[in-house]
């Protein structure tokens, strides 16, 4: 079985709609398809629920790495207190939050956290946490992020802009506050219309990257949304309905050469830089300058490359040299400060 064959494992312990039968048995007696197979789970976002599906099925992990196993329990503990630290915040001070961009259709658990919260309770939101314990580390136009031990990084949005331009409006989200749960803990957050929307737009602007995590959260958004054609109502309404067609054909495109043509698709999977591009150039009233431009274009190239890089020995080696990983990150914020994502 070849590395990308992989996928196929994946899709089919994750998702009982995936069509292709594979034999997941091997999992239990190749060390090394087991270990690739549990790397792109990682890599797409899905390695606890990977992992616990494959108890659900009764296959012999020995080859499993207890070790990292238990670090992903230890980060679930710290996702559960986070949130609990955010309700009583909320509770306590009369705060409203909505925890956003969670995926939670599907149980994972992320590396940080996003909340929307009213642009004029930031500040005040932002003392309360910090009177928690919580620490700034960093504060921007696009976010503002606190971190504490034992907790999961938190980014603070007060609105959802890209390349300053507002794609869905603070009423908008606030009307589609709804209570979810996620390990048993109850949360504030979107309904299905407007948690398809932010996913489809922060997928195309935000990441420019569509994991299977992604991927298989808009699918389950998708199937539970009443009627799409409010979706595309609203992007129209907001001005970037074309984008709205666009990206749901490419992932229309996706789903049937996964689910009928049987294809193995690779994922992450990058979205090209002329999609974004034409993307970009059909927002209604997005005027960019030709500086900008360019910097955007540099930016998309910058995204290849690292995502070219990802896995390969150089990369590991930058990953791993502090001082080229702090030069690296710091070219990667200057380009998307000037030609990328405009989030306050």
């Amino acid at each position: 079985m070849n590395k990308l064959d992989s996928m196929k494992v994946v899709l089919s312990v994750v998702d009982p709609e995936y069509p292709a039968k594979v034999d997941t048995d091997r999992l239990e007696k190749d060390e090394k398809l087991f270990k690739s197979t549990v790397k792109l789970a990682e890599k797409n976002g899905l390695y606890y629920y990977f992992i616990l599906r494959l108890k659900e099925l009764n296959i012999d992990l020995s080859f499993l790495e207890e070790e990292r196993w238990d670090k992903e329990a230890k980060k679930l503990s710290e996702l559960k207190e986070t949130i609990m630290l955010l309700n009583k915040v909320s509770n306590d001070y009369g705060i409203d939050y909505i925890l956003i961009k969670s995926c939670n259709a599907i149980p994972h658990i992320p590396r940080d956290m996003d909340i929307f919260v009213h642009r004029g309770e930031k500040r005040k939101i932002i003392e309360a946490l910090e009177n928690k314990g919580m620490k700034c580390v960093r504060s921007d136009i696009a976010q503002t992020t606190l971190k504490k031990e034992k907790h999961i990084e938190t980014d603070i949005y007060t609105g959802i802009r890209y390349f300053a331009v507002e794609f869905l409006d603070d009423s908008f989200l606030w009307n589609s506050n709804v209570k979810s749960k996620i390990f048993g803990i109850e949360y504030p957050g979107l309904n299905a219309e407007a948690d398809f929307l932010l996913t489809l737009i922060h997928s195309l602007f935000g990441h420019r990257v569509i994991t299977l995590l992604d991927f298989l959260h808009i699918k389950s958004l998708r199937d539970n949304i009443r009627d799409i054609d409010l979706c595309r109502k609203y992007a129209y309404e907001k001005g970037w309905g074309s984008v709205f067609d666009l990206v749901l054909n490419e992932l229309d495109t996706l789903h049937r050469r996964i689910y009928k043509e049987e294809e193995v698709v690779h994922f992450p999977y990058l979205l090209g830089t002329n999609f974004i591009l034409k993307c970009v150039s059909i927002v209604d009233g997005l005027y960019m300058s030709t500086s900008n431009k360019i910097f955007l274009r540099i930016s998309l190239i910058l995204d290849k490359v690292i995502y070219g890089l990802k896995d390969s020995v150089l990369y590991n080696l930058l990953k791993d040299f502090e001082p080229a990983r702090k030069f690296l990150l710091s070219v990667i914020i200057w380009f998307e400060q000037h030609g990328r994502i405009k989030t306050a």
